[in-house]
């Protein structure tokens, strides 16, 4: 299995480098090194959705920014190209993207806009997998998964709209009990017997027993878990008596806002510390850390026990939160919302793919030789990393990298729609307390791994496939969204193939000194440390733990695995237990996404808001401060 994905990977990447080199001619290759004119290495068979391997952040798109943020090196020269534009948008995610097509409605179809982005794709976190096998094309979801639609704005319903997107279709197509698109779905919690002493399974609706509405104690009964634990966490869930009964109301709320959640499984409900290990999955997932760092409350709201034993206003709380969790669904497309950026990017730049709909994105085949052209007045660059941009009289200039030569742009307005802790570096201008501000957040670290299996028989056979899996290096392991639109059709055979979506969170546990932003930084490094070899191997390793029992086979059945790693993936959210309580325009992230000239910042980042509707309003209010 490894060596024919190692080549697979080389090939591919092979691919896009001749590629690029067939479409530059001696004379093209001139005119790079000589003439005022941008490269545009992109030729005919240009498609990264379908590269596997290590994705995300992948080889290529952080070292120059590592270089400038790290080191404070930069290109000493730069090439000015003959190009001016009335907007010039550093980032290609859903901000960029939504930034571009909402200046043009302010402004004018006819404004001149470059968008710049690092990576090899537009779209950002909302990446695009794809894998070929038998002729089939099927889809996985790399980064942004889902759509927040209780929380989406006017604005933000307006421009999925226009761009074609059916929230109420979308959300009808999908099978209704998938667990990444609604809280109270039922799934399968997976141990493994290096944390419980042998791997085990049990199927069921986890999500309302731990409210306290369902059967807890059945569920538990399949699992060799010491029965003192299994009492506890019974009695947990439902309630037998006011754990917290010491404190009053007010003691009571700041309690569940200042301790760890982890603490009070330990203290209070007198859980063991493998038994706590049931809790971190969804903390992974949502927040990028373990019990031992999330609060309590924070802990109840992901759907964990405890809500009815913390008294009246817990009893409280939990009915709202069952209604909550019985009414709520999040719609997804078959990708994540890689479709929501591919029509983005078509309504702007229409020659790049067929259709109109949301129903033949799916199959669409993008153009990317159709992103950078000359004669467009959008114009998308990739592999293009900003190293500055700086207020200049009557408009800005952005200087960036690509393929090793710097070259500067010029423009009447800028918009920043990047990750917020790089700013100071891309501006160094700005005031400090700007700066802080900006450089406050740390993003989460994630890692949303794609596998393709040649068959799903051995994953049906085990039970309905979505895992969450305590104690294991991958905490999420679901088929990819099992959506029915248009052409795409859900996995129903058990013989077809099928892609799993595995989540790894890779921040490590908490020695309790540290904060989730120390946390953050901690599981960075180890995501940049850790080679594809290893996750590979952590795939093989798990799935045999997990289906091996029915027949499943790593060597045979694996045939493509594709890795997403996101250094900096969700934005930062601010935690009760870190951190302050600001006044209402004092914190960082508003301070830090303050326009500076005739430079605006637009990212999740500057709402503090890890979600697709976030990066959509950011880039309306930027958008709005350009007169």
């Amino acid at each position: 299995m490894k060596p024919s994905i190692t080549r697979r990977d080389f090939l591919n990447g092979a691919a896009l480098a001749l590629a690029a080199g067939a479409t530059l001619s001696p004379r093209d290759l001139l005119a790079i090194e000589h003439a005022a004119v941008a490269p545009n290495p992109i030729g005919p068979d240009y498609y990264p959705p379908k590269l596997t391997g290590m994705r995300g952040s992948h080889d290529g798109s952080f070292e120059v920014s590592h270089a400038l943020a790290w080191g404070g090196q930069k290109p000493s020269t730069y090439t000015t190209l003959d190009e001016t534009y009335d907007l010039i948008i550093v980032g290609g995610g859903i901000s960029g993207l939504t930034s571009a097509y909402l200046y043009r409605q302010q402004a004018g179809a006819n404004k001149k806009i470059l968008i710049l982005d690092n990576h090899d794709d537009f779209g950002g976190h909302a990446k695009r997998n794809e894998f070929e096998l038998d002729g089939r094309t099927f889809l996985g979801v790399g980064g942004s998964v889902n759509l927040e639609q209780m929380s989406f704005s006017d604005t933000v319903h307006r421009v999925l709209k226009e761009i074609g997107v059916d929230l109420e279709k979308l959300d009808a197509a999908r099978e209704p009990d998938y667990m990444l698109s609604g809280l109270d779905a039922g799934y399968g919690l997976f141990l493994n017997g290096k944390q419980f002493g042998k791997d085990q399974v049990s199927h069921g609706k986890w999500p309302m027993a731990f409210l306290g509405s369902g059967d807890l104690e059945g569920l538990l009964g399949s699992l060799d878990l010491p029965a003192e634990e299994k009492k506890k966490l019974v009695g947990l869930a439902d309630g037998e008596r006011d754990l917290l009964d010491e404190l009053s109301l007010s003691e009571t709320l700041e309690y569940l806002d200042k301790t760890t959640y982890s603490d009070f499984l330990r203290t209070h409900a007198g859980l063991s510390e493998n038994t706590i290990r049931l809790f971190e999955p969804m903390a992974q997932v949502y927040i990028g850390t373990g019990p031992d760092t999330i609060s309590v409350m924070e802990g109840f709201l992901i759907g964990y026990p405890g809500m009815k034993s913390v008294g009246l206003t817990g009893s409280m709380v939990s009915k709202l939160y069952r209604y909550f969790l019985g009414s709520t669904r999040f719609p997804i497309f078959p990708d994540g919302n890689a479709s929501v950026a591919r029509m983005m990017v078509r309504r702007l730049l229409p020659e790049v793919a067929p259709g109109k709909t949301m129903e033949d994105v799916l199959d669409a085949r993008f153009d990317y030789t159709k992103l950078d052209r000359s004669d467009s007045d959008l114009r998308l660059r990739l592999n293009s990393t900003v190293v500055n941009a700086r207020n200049v009289e009557g408009g800005v200039e952005v200087d960036y990298s690509t393929g090793g030569k710097a070259y500067t742009v010029r423009g009447k307005h800028c918009i920043l729609a990047c990750y917020n802790g790089m700013i100071p570096h891309l501006c160094p201008d700005l005031p400090q307390a700007q700066k802080d501000g900006l450089a406050y957040g740390v993003k989460t670290p994630l890692v949303m791994t794609n596998v393709l299996l040649r068959s799903g028989a051995a994953v049906d056979a085990t039970g309905p496939a979505q895992y969450q899996c305590p104690g294991s290096f991958w905490a999420f392991v679901t088929k990819a969204p099992p959506v029915n639109l248009g052409n795409h059709h859900d996995w129903t055979d058990k013989d077809d193939p099928v892609v799993l979506w595995m989540a790894h969170a890779p921040a490590p546990a908490n020695d309790g000194t540290q904060t989730r932003r120390d946390l953050y930084r901690a599981g960075r490094h180890r995501l940049y440390a850790t080679p594809f070899a290893t996750y590979e191997a952590e795939v093989k390793a798990q799935l045999t733990g997990m289906f091996g029992a029915q027949g499943f086979d790593a060597e045979h059945d694996i045939a493509a695995i594709t890795v997403n790693r996101w250094s900096h993936g969700y934005s930062y959210g601010y935690s009760s237990l870190y951190d302050p309580e600001w006044e209402d325009g004092q914190a960082p992230h508003e301070l830090g996404r303050a326009p500076f000239g005739r430079i605006h910042i637009a990212n999740c980042d500057a709402e503090a808001s890890a979600y697709l509707h976030a990066a959509i309003d950011a880039a309306a209010r930027a958008v709005g401060e350009i007169s």
